[in-house]
């Protein structure tokens, strides 16, 4: 793909962010454990924890992912939520849907305009809370290198990782590096 191909993103004059100010860790998984726990190791040392929102996807008895119990569903010690880090229960693809996360990020005053995330199911969870932090007035970010996908019907998780971040960057987020975000 040519690199003078524009997104639509810089069509319309929206420029790329540069910074961060409040980390949402949705969903952790052991492929992009390292990563994250790097990002929480910057947040954690930079402030008082309250620009740290771990999203926990809650599920029904038996379903096939975020079981309890299951590796999915794992919780790694590095990454568990300290004092003053918000947790956020949702139900939905999206950390904004019938949650408080919204109302949470507004208190945060400016802190709060600017989320990073980071997390587990690319093409679902952090697309759709992407977008609709977009569409709720967010500056969002994703860190390309701790966020990861898993094979569906029909494409590979490398495939589908590539395919989103190409899709979030076109027309919601700025996609960056860990080594990009400082907190």
């Amino acid at each position: 793909m040519s690199s003078t191909v524009k997104s639509f993103r810089q069509l319309v004059g929206i420029p790329p962010s540069s910074a961060s100010t409040s980390l949402l860790v949705v969903e952790k998984v052991a492929e992009t454990r390292k990563v994250i726990a790097k990002l929480l190791g910057k947040y954690r040392q930079d402030g008082n924890g309250k620009n740290i929102v771990h999203v926990v996807h809650e599920v029904p008895a038996g379903a096939p992912v975020f079981t309890p119990g299951t590796a999915l569903a794992q919780e790694f010690e590095e990454l568990t939520s300290k004092p003053n880090e918000k947790v956020v229960t949702k139900n939905f693809p999206s950390s904004f849907a019938k949650t408080d996360l919204h109302d949470y990020l507004q208190g945060l005053g400016e802190v709060g305009q600017k989320i990073v995330l980071v997390g587990y199911i690319s093409h679902i969870c952090i697309s759709t809370t992407a977008r609709v932090g977009s569409e709720l007035g967010y500056d969002v970010l994703v860190v390309r290198d701790a966020v990861g996908d898993r094979n569906i019907p029909g494409a590979n998780a490398e495939t589908v990782l590539s395919v989103v971040l190409s899709e979030l960057a076109d027309g919601f987020a700025t996609i960056v590096s860990e080594g990009e975000i400082s907190s």
